[in-house]
């Protein structure tokens, strides 16, 4: 076994600009309290959690507008409601009447807002799918503004709230639309708009906001799909991303382009702005000036990068970098109404922040330290008051406000989650160690609920990306497993983000490889302190998660038991169906012919014969990023070889799981997995869903996956 070097960071330290030095083993706090098991987070606290996003704070920063996400079981779907709450929380209330309203958006005078809705009757009277729809801020009913025949995408008021630019799909010819019904569907595969799937143009529109003349007029017109735009501060002219293709893994050609709003039928001149190989978006103009911000990996071609940030003069075209040399993750921001400062949030290790760049020189200043998940930002007109989602590993997220400057407080706006936080959670601790070749590797390490006096059940997780990051929000599937008995280590493995610009590229051309000696000398290192022993360990994870774990069994055989979902088997058999860009940029570089060893080398099903773990997959039937023959392939592999496995498919689930009962399914069959291969419980019973009163009948009714033992090969 190795002896891998641990290091334990106090938790408060991790905020920007506090990390001080480590302190040693003694100086750690004692386990997480004992809590009964009636008090402790379960997979059904998991499912029922409500969810607050979208804040948008009134310009003069009196109000903020957001939504909240609830679960109906019964129709087995999350229903979302607009609310409206003063800046300091008092007198929140639903804001709308109907389920599904979103993207509310006050206009600049804050006299209306506008939101999206579907109608109750598409068509061509109503517009199809999801219209603008406008609600007087001082009362009355809300009216629907657009009728467009294709669903809004998305929408931006002009700055003197007189017009909405939004962007939608173009419109299919009657005849045309008659033909599909008949049968003339196929779909020419990386031709025009199709990439795998079937593709639209899509281009952008204006309307007045005048509902005796709310007729659509052209912005642009022609064959390329939209993706990003922005607004100008004098509400004349339209900057946009698009493609003209949708080829398969060809995501980054985007480019730039800007275009005149006319006021007449008449679609504006579009003028390229940028012709190279980097994606842009996160396009903002800054206010009295002709610059426009962008990010983008550089300014040629698309690297692996957190993401730069650059202003360009729209009249020259010259572009500066801002911040050129910060390890920060920036995630979105606004400039102030002077165009001075932009404010922005960025994740810096595991947690994320609020920040102010000086465009003047460049400089970054920290507002916030928080030791935690700061998100969907929106400011008041003056940047005084923002709004934001805050959450910590023990509280889940709810809506803020705060008046905006160095050292903020924060003023709760949302209560959604007391009952939670009540319960007796795992409060995880960071710790550092060091990988075979000297990397420093910083992960989060989740103590059982009640503690342990001797080393239990042990998984390791693994993240999705490969850049992706574990950070200190509430995370409800490491929150289950601690309230079981397990320790969870979630180790930020060289590839993630967050971390600056080196280790992110840790993992260039050798996927499987360092990433692999990092998770392992992670679990050794938890051995070595005593909360893991070798005989119960598990490891679980999802899509670049799923990847790595399975390469990981077919590498050793030290765990009990393995959760792959969304996982990539066989690099060479992906190539053309999945979405791989980044494998042939970056992970493992070429193609399966110019660098055939390496793509067969470092795939899991090359190397099925070497797993005994028994290994558990799960994977979603309409998932275009990785493949779901993926799995399939796998798992027959590993039934071939008689070693223990489970296949579930979720019908109508992308790559990620949206349908409540297909999520619980999921929690509840990892965790029988688990107790039979990491505990040998095999006679574990799944948790009984509470009964809701709006699900009916269905409450009582077990869920398809969760009654009965696995049928598995050799088990």
């Amino acid at each position: 076994m190795r002896t891998a070097a641990l290091v334990f960071a106090a938790t408060a330290a991790v905020a920007a600009g506090a990390m001080g030095p480590a302190p040693t083993v003694a100086q750690i706090g004692t386990p997480a309290s004992p809590g009964a098991a009636a008090d402790r987070f379960t997979v059904d606290h998991a499912i029922d959690m409500a969810r607050v996003g979208s804040p948008a704070v009134s310009p003069d920063g009196r109000r903020v507008l957001y939504t909240v996400t609830e679960l109906d079981w019964g129709d087995n779907e999350r229903d979302t409601r607009l609310w409206i709450a003063n800046i300091d929380g008092s007198d929140a209330r639903p804001f709308t009447a109907e389920e599904g309203d979103g993207s509310a958006r006050w206009s600049p005078d804050g006299r209306w807002v506008a939101f999206t809705r579907a109608p109750d009757d598409d068509g061509e009277e109503n517009g199809d799918g999801r219209q603008i729809w406008l609600i007087r801020t001082d009362g009355g009913e809300a009216r629907q503004l657009t009728k467009h025949p294709t669903s809004v995408r998305g929408y931006e008021w002009t700055p003197d709230s007189r017009r909405l630019v939004f962007v939608a799909e173009d419109t299919l010819a009657k005849e045309e639309k008659e033909a599909r019904k008949k049968g003339a569907d196929a779909v020419f595969v990386n031709e025009g708009p199709n990439g795998q799937t079937r593709g639209s143009y899509s281009n952008l529109w204006w309307v007045p906001a005048d509902f005796e003349d709310a007729e659509a007029r052209p912005v642009t017109a022609g064959e390329r799909m939209i993706g990003d735009f922005a607004v100008s501060p004098d509400g004349g002219r339209v900057a946009f991303t698009f493609r003209t293709e949708d080829h398969r893994n060809d995501e980054f050609r985007s480019e730039i382009a800007l275009v005149a709003i006319r006021d007449g039928d008449e679609p504006g001149e579009i003028r390229q702005l940028t012709d190279n190989a980097a994606p842009e978006s996160g396009l903002r103009w800054r206010p009295g000036t002709g610059e426009l911000l962008f990010t983008a990996p550089s300014l040629e071609r698309w690297e692996l990068d957190q993401g730069n940030l650059y202003l360009m003069d729209v009249a020259s075209g010259d572009v500066r970098q801002l911040v050129p040399e910060t390890a920060l993750e920036i995630r979105g921001g606004e400039f102030t109404p002077d165009g001075r400062y932009l404010d922005v949030t960025a994740l810096e290790r595991t947690v994320s922040n609020f920040y102010r760049i000086d465009l003047r020189n460049g400089r970054i200043r920290a507002m916030t330290e928080w030791a935690g998940g700061v998100g969907g930002a929106s400011w008041s007109r003056d940047h005084d008051v923002v709004a934001f989602t805050f959450e910590t590993p023990t509280a889940p997220a709810e809506l803020f406000t705060a008046r905006y400057r160095p050292g903020m407080e924060r003023t709760a706006i949302t209560d959604l989650h007391a009952g939670i936080r009540a319960l007796a959670l795992s409060e995880p601790e960071l710790v550092r160690w060091t990988s075979t070749d000297g990397t420093e590797i910083e992960g989060i390490y989740y103590p059982p609920v009640g503690g342990r006096a001797a080393p239990g059940a042990f998984v390791l997780e693994i993240h999705g990306g490969p850049a992706g990051v574990f950070t200190r929000g509430f995370d409800p599937d490491a929150q289950i497993l601690a309230a079981q008995g397990y320790a969870i280590l979630q180790p930020n493995v060289r590839g993630s983000t967050g971390y600056g610009d080196a280790l992110l590229r840790g993992n260039m051309n050798d996927i499987g490889g360092g990433d692999y000696q990092d998770v392992m000398t992670g679990v050794d290192a938890m051995v070595e302190r005593g909360v893991a022993h070798e005989d119960s360990l598990a490891v679980k994870g999802w899509s670049y998660g799923g990847i790595l774990g399975g390469w990981t069994i077919t590498q050793t055989d030290r765990f009990e038991a393995a959760s792959l979902g969304a996982m990539v088997s066989d690099w060479p058999g992906e190539f053309g169906v999945g979405f791989n860009f980044d494998v042939s940029l970056w992970y493992l570089g070429g193609d399966p012919w110019t660098n055939r060893e390496l793509w067969m080398e470092r795939s899991a099903y090359t190397h099925a014969d070497q797993v005994s773990t028994p290994t558990i997959l799960f994977h979603g039937e309409e998932d275009t990023v990785d493949t779901p023959g993926q799995s399939m392939n796998f798992h027959v592999a590993l039934r071939h070889f008689g070693v223990p496995t489970r296949l579930i498919l979720f019908p109508r689930e992308p790559h990620g799981i949206r349908e409540p009962r297909h999520h619980r399914t999921r929690l509840v069959e990892e965790l029988r997995w688990f107790e039979r291969y990491v505990r040998g419980n095999e006679s574990w019973t799944a948790p009984e869903r509470p009964a809701d009163e709006d699900a009916g009948e269905d409450a009582d009714e077990a869920d398809e996956g969760e009654t009965g033992g696995p049928d598995v090969a050799g088990g």
